[in-house]
């Protein structure tokens, strides 16, 4: 994955970053994905990841496998297993935020015992991420440090700075953010 080359553009005020992946063995989550969807789940596959942030502040992020050579995000539906991941932020105060979070698959929606357990790994996965995500909000709180921005980071400084430029239209006097 980390060799995959990711792209970043920006279309009016929404954030575009994408990674494919081609002809690779699926991780255990797109395996079991591929399996629910009476799939092999044991050749190479192409992967794909597209990350759309709107302002203000929600990202869906679609994301899938294909059977390798068969089209990959553009396959036919019977050889891939995708969905869709959101994610909601809305501030609460200068200082927090409510994540909401969720996944939309396009196959077996009708599994209640696929659909638990997606949830369930899912949760492990967010839990897991909270402490970052509670520390960079602290850096926040230093607008002096400079942040550190690797390649895979340019989605999200294009998206602070769509950010930075609405709220500089919306109150003009306003403190540039870090």
């Amino acid at each position: 994955m980390d060799e995959a080359p990711v792209s970043t553009k920006v279309e009016g005020n929404q954030v575009v970053t994408s990674r494919f992946m081609d002809d690779v063995y699926a991780p255990p989550f797109w395996q079991n994905a591929l399996r629910a969807n009476d799939l092999a789940d044991d050749v190479k596959v192409d992967r794909w990841q597209i990350c759309r942030f709107d302002l203000p502040s929600h990202i869906m992020i679609e994301v899938g496998v294909a059977h390798a050579g068969l089209g990959g995000y553009h396959a036919p539906q019977a050889f891939k297993a995708s969905s869709i991941v959101v994610d909601f932020i809305t501030p609460e105060s200068d200082t927090s935020i409510w994540y909401f979070w969720g996944m939309a698959r396009n196959f077996k929606p009708q599994d209640q015992k696929l659909t638990d357990s997606i949830r369930e790994g899912q949760g492990v996965i967010f839990s897991e991420d909270l402490e970052v995500l509670e520390k960079q909000q602290q850096n926040l709180l230093h607008p002096d440090r400079k942040l550190l921005k690797l390649d895979i980071d340019a989605g999200g400084v294009k998206a602070r700075r769509l950010i930075d430029r609405a709220i500089k239209q919306e109150h003009p006097l306003a403190p540039k953010a870090p």
